[in-house]
């Protein structure tokens, strides 16, 4: 609850600290006798002027100070499955891949010297998508669930568990995953 002229005191980052000094009154204005019953005036938002203070080394200075709630962002829901799959393409974080964005990672891992049977990734009819987007890879991609993610140069890595899925990070050749010597090897 704030009252007038609390103070909090929030520790930043960079381990100064500063406080907010809230200004005014949370209480309504008295009702004005000229405006119907039915009109309901709100109090203006307080005012908020931060102000640097610099902290003791003394303990008795710390003991009053008030430590400021934490606040934690989550970070976003994502559905298991194609389910998230399904929402990434919705959201523009990949986009469905082909045999062509296939083929353009088994030349770079032929490249590096690499010797690639795609008929192995084809042959076991994964889905193809491409990263296009920050992507956090949805749970539970396993078995008959599992994806060809294709990485180009300037994609971030997706983050999550990959399960039994395959990112074929194109600019290196490298295949990533669990499933990458079964899906490769000759």
């Amino acid at each position: 609850m704030l009252l007038p002229a609390a103070v909090l005191i929030v520790t930043l980052a960079l381990g100064a600290a500063a406080s907010l000094r809230f200004t005014g009154t949370s209480e309504a204005p008295p009702a004005r006798d000229d405006k119907p019953p039915a009109v309901v005036e709100a109090a203006p938002p307080p005012v908020v002027e931060p102000v640097v203070e610099a902290v003791a080394a003394e303990p008795s200075a710390a003991a009053s100070v008030v430590p400021a709630p934490v606040v934690v962002v989550p970070e976003v829901v994502v559905p298991e499955g194609r389910a998230g799959l399904i929402e990434a393409l919705r959201r523009g974080e990949l986009r469905p891949g082909s045999q062509a964005d296939v083929e353009r990672w088994v030349a770079a891992a032929r490249a590096s010297g690499q010797s690639i049977d795609p008929g192995r990734l084809w042959g076991g009819a994964m889905d193809v998508f491409v990263i296009e987007k920050d992507f956090i890879v949805p749970g539970r991609l396993t078995g008959a669930d599992a994806v060809i993610f294709v990485l180009d140069s300037g994609r971030p890595f997706p983050r999550g568990d990959l399960g039994h899925s395959l990112v074929l990070d194109v600019p290196s050749g490298a295949c990533i995953g669990v499933a990458c010597s079964i899906m490769l090897s000759q």
